[in-house]
């Protein structure tokens, strides 16, 4: 009884399987079950048979997985399980249902159906239209769906660029796993931004927008074409309406005429002839008008009838031109639809097995596995071993120990010393005394008559203190100008003086002088730390010379000192400096950092010829230049004269050869000149004098070194004449004197630079500035005297004490 409900059972199943399209897999399960049931005796309670049945049922759920053993059991449907190939019946009822009903449907029986309806082509044509803003609404999708893909795919790109410096670590576990990662996500990211540009240029954006254009133009066209047919034929239906209201209207009459002739025909008598007869004419008259009216209505009705056959005819051919169009369309849509697919395709197709992959290799690893190889890869030395043993109170030992001491408190205080020097005060003393006189005369060489060691001191006349980093920047890579400042962490959102934008969020600042600036612009930050608060920003480019100059005491602005002390201090000799330029981008972020730090900008990190560009660009934005405009034409005459006291064709043509200084051997016409152009340098005022002797000092240093820098005098004046001076400005942009001047501008600060002992050497100002230079040399060294006599001192005082006690 049991083995007849079993084969029941499984031959139902069977059945069930036949119509869910397994057939090969159901005569399988089903053979394969019959063969059990029918050899099983139920009957023979055999304990031994009964397991191996049970153990070949579940042999066979197991092959074929627990799915196939739910669909056995009437749990699930098998379309979820197993697929079969698409056949042509299957294809066309997926059409059926993204696409409608009648996707077989062919072109003639399309417009078949449109000729024969009323307002086809104005469904045709609204259609059309339609198609020309899905195609729109398309590229505004996939324009927005590719602006998100590229805002992914650039945080994809931050995160690789910020996390490899960090990631870095290559004994850490999954190390490898992530760095693939890592490499997966930037290819992931760069070919992201490929597929965005193909599908923008190339495959959809591009072509739907020509296509929609073309699709445009011409349903306008048609749609003209078909307004205008329809527009002659409403005329010929308004002729005819009108030609059968004057035929209908002349009948009526007619019928009134011939009507009263015929009455005045019955009435009859000779007084009434002339009547009958006028009646006559009237009857002639009406019928004539009404046969007129009767021809022109038959021929309005003719007119209609052959502008309808003509609509008829056009009807057909708008509506052929707009399926043509409509599939042309269609073929731009799908061609576009099926490459954007496509390459977002072959974009993601790679992600799952990349995962996979990683998955994968992450299963091989074995805890702490990169631990080992760290600690092996570390070939460390063995410890020593070390040994307590019991040591034995003697005073001998104390004494020693406190001697040691001592020894070590002096040598903490000064140099090390030697041997011999323990038991000796007075030598001590002597010897002490004589390295902080070396040491006196030494600083003091250095810091007053070493023209070429010459350095700016901050604002507060020292070198500034450099900070050791500390709290969260202290892993931060910051400038030379950054480590002087004492950091902490942004607490209200302020302007950074680095890149002068505003800081929310990973901003620093500092505790003395309250700059602010972004975590990322500490690698480059110029501004040193004044420790006082830092004034705010300064128009210090294009602002007027008189005003800039007045705050410092010498009338030489801070920029042009700053400037040529850093040129002096680095690059004289380097070739080219002043002629070439600087990278743009670095000298606008150093005029920045001039506005906004002043004096305390540290240069000694920048490009010497950055610090050149700054300089130059400095002098030409000044409103009126540092030789007023007032001297301009003098100063042109006296270079035409000085190219013309050198050769006969130098004033016409602007050239001539080098200036040379032979002393008393120089030509007296040529040294007359000078004088003259020194007389002229007397009338501008103290500020511009003494800033003009400073440039003309440097650029006579930088040209004596030509040799090396390959800058003469000549090649200085062309760089810096247009700096220096300028005609007044006019309504053009640059002048044409100011071109034809080059020359002789040239020519003058290749004069200042020849002539420099000439033009500026004997000013009386000059006696003042060596004097109260001496008297700040003086002044130092009796301050490093004082100094070294208070360390003296103190060590003398110390060693005494110790040697008491």
């Amino acid at each position: 009884m049991c083995c007849t409900h079993l084969n029941i059972y499984v031959l139902e199943q069977k059945e069930k399987l036949k119509s869910h399209h397994m057939t090969p897999l159901s005569n399988l399960l089903t053979t394969f079950f019959l063969s059990l049931t029918s050899g099983y005796h139920y009957e023979v309670c055999n304990e031994a048979d009964k397991k191996d049945f049970e153990k070949a049922i579940e042999t066979i759920a197991v092959a074929f997985s627990s799915n196939v053993s739910e669909l056995l059991m009437g749990e699930v449907d098998s379309s979820t399980l197993l697929s079969v190939l698409p056949s042509e019946k299957s294809r066309v009822s997926v059409c059926r249902s993204l696409y409608g009903a009648d996707v077989a449907r062919s072109a003639e029986e399309v417009d078949i159906i449109l000729q024969r309806s009323e307002g086809g082509v104005d469904s045709a044509l609204t259609y059309a239209k339609t198609i020309s803003k899905y195609i729109k609404d398309l590229i505004g999708y996939v324009e927005k769906k590719l602006a998100l893909e590229l805002e992914f795919s650039k945080g994809l790109q931050r995160i690789y660029q910020s996390c490899k410096q960090t990631i870095t670590q290559p004994h850490m576990p999954f190390f490898s796993i992530y760095s693939l990662a890592l490499e997966q996500d930037l290819e992931q990211s760069s070919g992201m931004h490929q597929a965005a540009s193909t599908l923008q240029n190339q495959t959809f954006v591009m072509p739907l927008l020509l296509r929609k254009q073309e699709h445009e133009k011409k349903r306008k066209e048609i749609k003209e074409q078909w307004l205008k047919a329809k527009r002659k034929l409403m005329e010929c239906e308004a002729n005819l309406r009108r030609a059968k209201q004057v035929y209908m209207t002349r009948c009526e009459e007619y019928d009134k005429a011939r009507t009263a002739a015929n009455r005045a025909e019955e009435e009859g008598g000779s007084s009434t002839t002339k009547t009958v007869d006028k009646k006559k004419r009237l009857e002639e008259e009406a019928r004539n008008k009404a046969e007129e009216a009767e021809a022109t209505y038959r021929t309005c009705i003719a007119d209609a009838i052959t502008q309808h056959q003509e609509l008829e005819h056009m009807k057909v051919t708008v509506l052929r031109q707009i399926q043509e169009v409509i599939k042309q369309s269609d073929q731009t849509i799908r061609s576009a639809t099926i490459s954007y697919y496509q390459i977002m395709h072959m974009q993601t197709v790679a992600l799952p097995v990349h995962y996979q992959t990683l998955c994968e290799s992450s299963k091989l690893y074995d805890p702490g596995q990169q631990y080992a190889m760290h600690v092996k890869d570390l070939q460390m030395s063995e410890e020593p071993e070390t040994h307590y043993e019991f040591e034995a109170y003697s005073a001998s030992s104390i004494r020693a120990r406190a001697d040691s001491a001592n020894a070590d408190a002096q040598s903490s205080a000064e140099a090390p010393p030697t041997a011999g020097e323990t038991g000796d005060t007075s030598t001590s003393h002597k010897d002490e005394h004589k390295r902080g006189i070396v040491f006196l005369s030494n600083l003091c060489l250095s810091s007053s008559f070493s023209p070429s060691a010459q350095r700016f001191p901050d604002i507060n006349g020292i070198e500034p203190e450099i900070v050791v980093p500390t709290g969260p920047f202290r892993n931060v890579g910051l400038s030379k100008a950054a480590q002087t400042h004492k950091l902490r962490k942004l607490r209200s959102p302020s302007k950074c003086r680095e890149c002068d934008s505003y800081v929310y969020f990973q901003g620093a600042e500092c505790e003395e002088c309250f700059l602010a600036c972004h975590k990322r612009c500490l690698e480059t930050l110029a501004i040193q730390c004044g420790h006082k608060k830092l004034q705010g920003r300064l128009q210090l480019f294009g602002q007027d010379f008189s005003q800039v100059s007045g705050n410092s005491p010498d009338g030489i602005p801070f920029i042009i000192k700053k400037c040529i002390g850093e040129i002096e201090r680095r690059a004289l000799r380097m070739k080219g400096i002043y002629r070439v330029n600087g990278v743009k981008t670095r000298v606008e972020k150093l005029c920045q950092a001039f506005e906004n730090g002043k004096e305390l900008v540290e240069l000694s990190q920048s490009s010497p010829h950055d610090i050149s560009n700054v300089l130059k660009l400095y002098l030409r934005q000044l409103p009126e230049p540092i030789m007023p405009f007032r001297l301009y034409n003098s100063l042109m005459g006296l270079a035409k004269e000085s190219l013309a006291v050198m050769g006969p064709e130098g004033a016409e043509t602007g050239k001539g050869p080098d200036l040379v200084d032979l002393g008393p051997e120089t030509d007296p016409e040529l040294l007359a000149l000078v004088d003259r152009l020194k007389n002229l340098l007397k009338e501008l005022p103290r500020p511009n004098t003494a800033t003009l002797r400073y440039i003309a000092r440097h650029l006579r240093r930088i040209a004596e070194l030509e040799d090396d820098n390959k800058m003469s005098p000549s090649n200085l004046g062309i760089v810096f004449g247009p700096s220096l001076m300028r005609p007044r400005p006019t309504g053009a942009t640059v002048s044409l004197s100011s071109l034809v001047d080059y020359p002789y501008q040239a020519r003058i600060v290749e004069t200042l630079i020849v002539f420099y002992p000439a033009i500026f050497h004997s000013d009386s100002s000059r006696p003042a500035c060596a004097s109260s230079a001496r008297t700040q040399s003086l002044q130092q060294l009796v301050f490093h005297f004082l100094f070294v006599c208070l360390i003296t001192h103190t060590h003398t005082h110390t060693h005494t004490q110790n040697k008491i006690i």
